[in-house]
């Protein structure tokens, strides 16, 4: 069975490792073809502090509230992650006390939940400037081990400092939490909470796509994509990013698709075969209205903001992605792009080189344990799950009825 190890790797990219497993279990957007770190780059641009994993927006209130109980008990090392496990399972029979539902953390796992909110929502919550530990959440409970003794000793009688003297783990205007957390608790959030949390991103990233929206109090109706946002509303500069973003996930979603399809006639299945053409066919009428723009993209500066998000992305992969879009644009039919055996030669060998022997395509295995639709969603950087959600909990009106402020 194969299986995911880190040796010497960053914590971001832990999360994103961990996040490519949750993944695994949403079938239709699966990174196939290895777009991720492209993708990636573009929904941390947009959308700071989110990832595909979180559900609702109090969470980034309830972690620092779980953790404010610990360092007040003086907890460190296994202890914190004990006492940080068991409040975060009493913060889970609260809110389904509390009546709430959807985008409960653990609501059917139960005590046996393998993602705590905490892991969840911890690089989110440094990226607002809720945290101020720069470590992982397991460095962060041995370093509160250590702060506890620091803190023992400085408390001495002839010391001059209380041992209650806040630490600087966490944002000190964080808000206070409710008299019954956790034991009864909702997503609902008290309109200083809000206002709490559209500061923090406004200040930690206030040219992003997500302040906009927090910042213009604009929640997200219909637009199935960001970039269905009117023009008007946007700066110049996130007009540009979403263009790019948009070229992207509109341009590959065709690769996705032929991938599907190439798999569907290996099976061989006539009615999926059927359904990804058609769908293809919708895909290249999509592209040959926005061909005039597609021709004029400059991709020299779309794989310039890709560099500036720091993003690690192989040079096999910008190969094929370059490739893809030069045949897409020389193309003149469909036929003629998805029945050209090098352009389908050229999805197949993605999938070779980057699964090797857990390829389908050669694979019969691999191939029987497909189950007809993998990869198929087009790209859209977070924006359908969690972004429309978290948006729409900080901008809903107050759980407590306070006017919001305007």
């Amino acid at each position: 069975m194969a299986a995911l190890t880190w040796l010497d790797y960053s914590e971001q990219e832990r999360r994103q490792a961990m996040e490519v497993i949750d993944l695994f279990r949403e079938e239709d957007t699966r990174d196939e073809l290895g777009l991720g770190t492209i993708r990636d780059a573009f929904a941390d641009l947009l959308f700071p502090g989110t990832s595909t994993i979180q559900t609702r927006a109090r969470y980034f209130l309830f972690i620092p509230w779980v953790y404010a109980d610990i360092e007040r008990r003086r907890l460190g090392g296994n202890e914190a992650a004990h006492r940080a496990r068991l409040l975060q399972g009493r913060l889970r029979d609260g809110l389904i006390a509390g009546g709430e539902s959807v985008g409960v953390i653990g609501f059917r796992a139960g005590l046996h939940v393998q993602r705590l909110p905490s892991s969840v929502y911890w690089n989110g919550l440094r990226q607002w400037g809720v945290l101020r530990f720069s470590g992982s959440e397991e460095d962060y409970h041995r370093c509160l081990a250590r702060q506890g003794t620091r803190r023992a000793e400085r408390a001495r009688p002839d010391a001059g400092e209380s041992p209650d003297a806040p630490t600087a783990n966490w944002d000190p205007h964080l808000p206070a939490p409710p008299d019954d957390f956790p034991s009864q608790v909702e997503f609902g959030l008290r309109c200083g909470e809000a206002e709490y949390l559209i500061h923090r991103v406004a200040s930690r990233a206030p040219r992003s796509l997500l302040a906009h929206l927090l910042l213009a109090r604009r929640t997200i109706q219909h637009e199935e994509f960001p970039w269905d946002l009117p023009p008007s509303e946007l700066s110049a500069e996130l007009a540009t990013q979403l263009l790019h973003a948009r070229n992207f996930s509109e341009m590959l979603h065709g690769a996705a698709l032929l991938y599907n399809l190439i798999l569907a006639e290996l099976r061989p299945d006539l009615a999926l075969v059927d359904t990804y053409r058609e769908q293809l066919a919708d895909w290249w009428d999509v592209i040959g209205l926005r061909r005039p723009a597609l021709a004029a993209w400059d991709r020299r500066a779309f794989w310039t903001l890709v560099r500036a998000q720091s993003a690690r992305v192989p040079q096999p992969t910008r190969d094929f992605v370059d490739a893809w879009l030069t045949r897409t644009l020389a193309t003149e039919t469909l036929g003629g792009l998805i029945d050209d055996r090098s352009c389908r030669q050229l999805v197949i060998a993605r999938e070779q080189w980057l699964k090797r022997g857990r390829a389908r395509v050669g694979n019969l295995r691999a191939l029987e344990n497909w189950n007809g639709s993998s990869g198929t969603a087009q790209i859209d950087y977070r924006w359908k799950k969690p972004v429309r959600e978290i948006v729409h909990d900080i901008l809903a009106p107050p759980a407590n009825g306070e006017p919001r402020d305007a």
